[in-house]
């Protein structure tokens, strides 16, 4: 039944103009995907810092990572057309799946929490940034990496 609604929204959106953002999620077991879809008029108008436009995978994780830390200032959720630095691949921003943040004086103490306690998604950190970035994608960590930009 809920596949039927997406394409029929899908369809629906398509006809009326309005492009589509592909985005996948994961379900409870993290091994298998879920489509989901997002026009990309609501992603334009719901980006930068909103939380709304964040998938709710991504929501629970901000809300974890905000029951844990105080003071967590939101840098970026939602970017339209957001491409992974130096390459051709969307970024999980395009779709409502990443957030980067910072916590104030904290950011060692957190990303060791996020390692012992976010087995799903993303962690990153990079050399010229003092944010950290989290995915609700397949999980990796990668610390202190070049962010790509000059």
């Amino acid at each position: 039944m809920r596949k039927g609604l997406i394409a029929a929204l899908c369809v629906v959106l398509t006809a009326t103009g309005a492009s589509i953002v592909n985005a996948r999620t994961y379900n409870d077991e993290g091994d298998r995907y879920r489509d989901r879809a997002m026009t990309s008029r609501r992603v334009s108008r719901l980006s930068g810092t909103s939380t709304e436009c964040l998938t709710s995978e991504a929501r629970n994780l901000l809300a974890r990572i905000r029951s844990q830390f105080s003071n967590v200032e939101i840098v970026s959720t939602c970017r339209p057309g957001a491409k992974i630095a130096g390459t051709n691949y969307p970024s999980r921003h395009a779709s409502g799946q990443a957030i980067d943040f910072r916590v104030p004086g904290r950011k060692a103490e957190v990303v060791r929490w996020l390692i012992a306690h976010d087995h799903m998604g993303g962690i990153m950190t990079y050399s010229d940034m003092d944010h950290i970035h989290v995915d609700v994608g397949p999980r990796f960590v990668a610390l202190n990496r070049p962010s790509g930009r000059t």
